[in-house]
């Protein structure tokens, strides 16, 4: 009985022990999580003051964007070509309030457009072009361009969408074009 009384007490103690071992521990790591946030306002703060910041350049097309952009330029030479276009830049929302405007913007916010052709005013948006890869394949990418397209059809802006590997003439180009912004 006595054994069993003593076990029993080095169990409580041990319990004991343990419960406030686990307390401090907490109240540690949660400082080290309140140290941890703090310190990117630190971190911000000195890459804010640096006099370099480690940027360079990178190339706004790839190869085959390249390619397909000089058709395009070849194929409606009247018209304004912008490329890799945040659809924030072309469309928004007609919600009433703010909180649902910005709803829909954060729906749109990230994605952007190959090439947009607008008229030669520079203010009308005539169609939106998306020159489509392998990486579209994917059930994600497809998902994600779904959404765009419903977002441009929904704000009456047409999209076309062409395959890199299947990449059309520049007469092709201008009769499809045409034929779109004809539509209008």
């Amino acid at each position: 009985m006595d054994e069993l009384f003593a076990l029993g007490f080095v169990v409580l103690a041990v319990g004991f022990v343990l419960l406030l071992w686990l307390k401090r521990r907490s109240e540690t790591v949660s400082d080290t999580a309140n140290d941890i946030v703090d310190q990117p306002s630190v971190a911000i703060q000195e890459a804010d003051a640096q006099s370099i910041w480690p940027f360079e350049p990178m190339p706004m097309m790839t190869d085959t964007e390249v390619i397909f952009f000089d058709r395009l330029t070849q194929a409606i030479p009247e018209c304004y070509i912008f490329v890799q276009v945040q659809l924030s830049r072309m469309i928004e929302s007609y919600s009433d309030t703010a909180s649902e405007r910005n709803f829909w913007f954060n729906r749109i916010c990230r994605q952007s457009v190959d090439y947009v052709l607008v008229d030669s005013d520079a203010q009308r948006i005539l169609v939106a072009i998306e020159l489509d890869d392998w990486t579209h394949q994917s059930r994600a990418r497809e998902k994600a361009d779904a959404k765009k397209d419903k977002a441009l059809a929904s704000a009456g802006i047409a999209v076309v969408r062409y395959h890199a590997e299947r990449m059309p003439s520049v007469e092709i180009l201008r009769a499809e074009l045409l034929a779109v912004i004809e539509q209008l």
